[in-house]
């Protein structure tokens, strides 16, 4: 039978069986309150004393004691203060985070699916496209109306990365991408064939107007839409040629994407060849406020502090919106 221990204690045996299966415990299981526990201890271990042997002794009585609290008070160290009296007592004590937790940001990139019709451009429109959350309900909601009469909006929209602050790497021309503001639809699926293209350039046949993006009804939805006389620019790889048809079925698809807070360009860019995708790209500012809406506070909506601390916007978090982009305050 093998001897004792001595200096073990049943006490200290108990206790290190009880630690021994919480370790297990906290190891083996992957719930997400167990790897919430996990944080919890892997940062107290990093930054508290609680888990690492203190270095000053054990107070020998109440007035050593009341000489640390005073001093803590002294320091405006009230949470240190009650961790103090919760060691005291023996009981767990607060958590507060000090400077090592993970932020989550409050906003994400959400996948949604493409519309991909049978035309020419199919092969190369993706699959999925990506919306930013507190944008998806009416986004959503502005192509189930262009669904319900008949049409479909083949889009593009990229999570992006931040760019690195790498020697290099140069400053983008346009944020608005990377704070998931904007939308482009495929350029692909217009200016090819306007009778089979899905989207389309046109405007009212014998007007003068700027040409607009429409989308072309292609079955009919329960929302009818009326035929009417149209011209639409059909382009090559040199110019682009206005084009009449008659009793066409086509929506304007900007006042649908407003409803979602995109709009094009003001005035739309006029394509002059097939090549051409400017007109194609749209922008959502709602909620940027001119003069106050800070480039640092946007980026945090999406991106982690590290994400942010490593990337090209770093040295530019304090710019500001002034209508139009991000500039130096």
């Amino acid at each position: 039978m093998p001897e004792e221990n001595p200096n073990q204690t049943p006490a200290t045996s108990s206790e290190d069986r009880m630690l021994d299966t919480l370790d297990s415990i906290v190891k083996s299981v992957t719930s997400p309150d167990i790897v919430e526990a996990q944080t919890i201890l892997l940062r107290r271990l990093a930054l508290q004393g609680d888990v690492i042997a203190s270095r000053i002794p054990s107070p020998r009585n109440i007035t050593e004691i009341g000489g640390y609290l005073n001093l803590l008070d002294t320091l405006d160290q009230t949470e240190m203060r009650a961790q103090m009296l919760a060691g005291i007592l023996g009981v767990a004590g607060p958590n507060p985070p000090l400077g090592w937790v993970s932020i989550k940001p409050l906003l994400a990139l959400v996948s949604m699916p493409n519309d991909r019709p049978d035309c020419t451009a199919q092969a190369s429109i993706p699959l999925t496209f990506s919306v930013r959350s507190d944008f998806l309900n009416y986004l959503k909601e502005a192509l189930k109306s262009l669904h319900d009469q008949g049409c479909v909006l083949p889009l593009i929209a990229w999570a992006l990365p931040l760019p690195q602050a790498v020697p290099g790497v140069e400053e983008p021309v346009d944020f608005l991408p990377y704070l998931g503001r904007t939308l482009d639809i495929v350029p692909a699926s217009a200016l090819r064939d306007p009778v089979t293209d899905p989207v389309a350039l046109g405007r009212a046949k014998g007007s003068a107007d700027a040409f607009q993006i429409v989308a072309r009804v292609i079955s009919p939805g329960p929302v009818a839409v009326p035929p009417s006389n149209w011209e639409v620019l059909k382009c090559d790889a040199a110019a682009c040629t206005p084009m009449p048809i008659d009793s066409a079925q086509f929506v304007p698809v900007a006042p649908e994407l407003a409803t979602a807070g995109f709009y094009p360009s003001s005035p739309l860019p006029q394509p002059g060849r097939q090549t051409e995708t400017s007109w194609a790209h749209f922008t959502n500012i709602t909620g940027l406020v001119t003069g106050v809406t800070r480039l640092g506070d946007e980026l945090a909506l999406l991106y982690s502090p590290a994400d942010i601390s490593g990337s090209i916007f770093a040295t530019r978090l304090h710019w500001v919106w002034d209508g139009t982009k991000f500039v130096s305050d």
